[in-house]
């Protein structure tokens, strides 16, 4: 929400704080100026600080932030693959979104931190293999009957050769 109440979501092509038309240049960051960026982004900080237990609204905002903030590296190993921001103080012990409470951390590192067995490994991971669809299971007396009528089928049009 905004000054008026309003959704914050930028499809409109207006300035997220004031709501003044966006010309071409402005557009991809959805505010007029540096200035309402600024009172945007602290709005959202302190909007933030406020709703605890939840993910917020506009994560996706508040990730890329401390991602850039950051440099895009995992703040414990410097590994610049699978990141995620961790809550130091997790959201279910009180914890907010605000930049003080938020880093960037790798996956092993994320896993680390919550006291779970790192998975995914650099050595694994050169040898993992994605399955696109999920393989179909098919009961044996359904396989038979499939092949049966391919069976009959193909008995029937040599029968027509035949004549």
């Amino acid at each position: 929400m905004n000054q008026s109440g309003e959704s914050v979501l930028n499809h409109t092509g207006l300035c997220r704080w004031c709501e003044m038309p966006l010309d071409s240049e402005h557009s991809f960051d959805s505010c007029c100026s540096s200035q309402c960026r600024d009172l945007f982004y602290s709005w959202v900080e302190q909007e933030h600080a406020s709703i605890r237990g939840r993910r917020p609204q506009y994560w996706n905002v508040i990730r890329r932030q401390i991602l850039e903030r950051d440099g895009y590296r995992c703040q414990i190993c410097g590994e610049q693959r699978d990141l995620s921001v961790h809550h130091i103080i997790p959201l279910s012990e009180g914890g907010d979104s605000t930049a003080s409470n938020l880093r960037v951390l790798c996956h092993s590192c994320h896993q680390q931190a919550h006291g779970k067995r790192a998975v995914r490994d650099r050595t694994k991971k050169r040898f993992r293999i994605r399955i696109r669809y999920k393989p179909m299971f098919v009961p044996a007396v359904l396989a038979c009957e499939w092949l049966w009528q391919d069976h009959r089928y193909c008995c029937y049009e040599m029968a027509d050769d035949r004549v």
